[in-house]
């Protein structure tokens, strides 16, 4: 499946757009090519674009006190950028990198407002995932702040079981508050319930 057909299909489960609206919605996305490595946007830079993941994994990441602490990941079929930055045009306080080569399409934000603005479907289908987006902080709120470690780690596994093939243990174990190692004995403990 192509980049563009993968975009309309996300687009189309949240808010279906007719085909004119799709034409002139789609004109605008433009292909980008990352490797393991490349930075999307990094701390302190001004987020000018919005991601869809056609094809690949990218990690958020901040760094504190000198430790890279993973905050989200986003894969094939998701949509990502520095959100915050996006939205206020202002620099941004974590970086996203290609954990490995992907696939992107970007809008610009000014494309992207105009869209808005054009269009009630698009406007309806970037509300929809605003919506989303602040539902997904809220609940990693609670899991950071009242979930014990094993917890965390068995909502994960219950959640998003492919990310595990996707990810490296020590970005996920960094993105669950805990130590590589304590992480590998709860994965290797969940591994022997299966």
């Amino acid at each position: 499946m192509g980049a563009l057909t993968h975009l309309k299909q996300r687009v189309n489960s949240l808010s279906e757009l007719t085909e004119h609206e799709w034409e002139d919605f789609a004109c605008r996305w433009k292909p980008l090519s990352v490797k393991k490595g490349d930075y999307i946007i990094r701390i302190g830079q001004v987020e000018h674009y919005f991601y869809f993941v056609h094809e690949g994994v990218l990690r958020a990441f901040m760094i504190n006190q000198g430790v890279d602490i993973s905050i989200g990941f986003t894969y094939t079929g998701d949509f990502s950028g520095a959100y915050d930055s996006f939205l206020a045009q202002q620099p941004t306080d974590w970086s996203i990198q290609a954990t490995t080569d992907a696939s992107l399409l970007r809008i610009s934000y000014a494309d992207l407002m105009d869209m808005f603005d054009r269009y009630k479907s698009v406007e309806r289908w970037g509300r929809i995932f605003n919506a989303n987006v602040l539902i997904g902080i809220g609940k990693r709120q609670v899991e950071v702040r009242s979930f014990s470690a094993e917890e965390r780690f068995d909502r994960l596994f219950q959640q998003s079981p492919h990310i595990f093939q996707l990810v490296s243990q020590k970005h996920l174990a960094s993105y669950l508050g805990m130590t590589p190692e304590t992480f590998s004995r709860m994965r290797k403990q969940c591994m022997e319930k299966s």
